[in-house]
């Protein structure tokens, strides 16, 4: 999401020059509703947000700096900009102030200005992607990323259509697939690979589900000899259709991934319950570690979470590869 693959809106150089100015500054005026008729409204604020970024690169060359700021500044901020922005667009704006922290003073050195401008484009490529997605996609991102993360409180979860939302995105050959595994997640994932014969990668966010739409997921996912990423936060049954990928990738900053007891009418099964054992030999078929998963999995009741640690995702080949991260052995 991050490749810089959005052409330049005009400059506003005249109004950007006094430095110092806030995110905040350019979306007080916007409506706070999630609803397509603010898109002008997006549309004027991600134009500002460039231009404070175009400006800033060119005051970061005033003041000498040349030089590569290398790819550790490549994100910088991401994580911040996407639930700044979403929080705004669910209508949990006071939320997120936080979120939006004050630019450079004119005294700050070419090298800062030149890490500003680089956060201030990733806020507006976060921006334009966020805007051209439905709301419904936008309230589960929200839910998964940002409730509970980023001092947000966890009572900021917003209301959503149950299910799942399946998108294609040609540029990346990526099915993209945010929420619930329900029933009916995996004739989902089947039809979408036959819709779009040229994919190479399902991105999945989800906050879990049905275990046995999981595993059925990753076995298509698998029989068609597709790749696998996270995306967003990917709960419960969702590392189990990760699991399904030929590769299994995360990229960074990277997302949460979360194991618990499978449950029952929210009554955790016992270990002794048949879905273990089929998760177990489906692990197996698929490359993974199947006991240390399952161990971790019975370290949470399934009202808790076992997040699992970047070494352990790479050890139990839950994911095969980390950008800038482990890889699997």
């Amino acid at each position: 999401m991050l490749d810089k693959l959005l052409s330049k809106a005009s400059r506003r150089t005249n109004f950007m020059r006094q430095q110092g100015f806030a995110i905040l500054l350019f979306l007080g005026a916007m409506a706070l509703s999630a609803t397509n008729s603010i898109a002008k409204s997006w549309e004027h604020a991600i134009a500002d947000v460039e231009a404070m970024s175009d400006r800033f690169w060119e005051i970061s060359r005033e003041k000498g700096f040349t030089e590569f700021l290398g790819t550790a500044f490549n994100e910088v901020d991401v994580e911040m900009h996407l639930c700044a922005i979403l929080g705004r667009m669910v209508g949990h704006a006071d939320a997120i102030t936080h979120l939006e922290p004050p630019q450079p003073k004119p005294d700050a050195s070419g090298r800062e200005f030149a890490i500003a401008a680089t956060s201030l484009g990733n806020w507006v490529i976060a921006a334009r992607y966020h805007s051209d997605i439905d709301v419904d996609t936008r309230r589960r991102i929200w839910n998964l990323d940002c409730v509970g993360r980023h001092n947000i409180p966890t009572t900021l979860y917003v209301a959503v259509t149950r299910g799942h939302e399946v998108n294609f995105d040609p540029e990346r050959r990526a099915i993209m697939i945010h929420g619930d595994i329900t029933p009916g997640f995996s004739d989902s994932v089947a039809s979408a690979i036959m819709e779009n014969p040229e994919a190479k990668v399902i991105s999945l966010g989800s906050g879990g589900g049905a275990v046995y739409e999981a595993l059925r997921a990753g076995r298509l996912i698998r029989d068609a000899g597709l790749e696998t990423e996270v995306v967003n936060g990917c709960y419960s049954a969702c590392p189990l259709a990760v699991a399904g990928g030929t590769v299994r990738f995360m990229w960074w900053p990277f997302e949460e991934l979360g194991l618990h007891q499978v449950s029952a009418y929210g009554v955790a099964l016992p270990p002794a319950a048949p879905v273990y054992q089929d998760i177990f030999d489906y692990l197996v078929e698929m490359g993974v570690d199947a006991s240390t998963v399952l161990k971790m999995m019975f370290s949470a009741t399934p009202q808790e979470m076992f997040l699992v640690p970047e070494q352990a995702r790479c050890d139990t080949r839950l994911i095969t590869n980390h950008q800038r991260g482990c890889l699997s052995r």
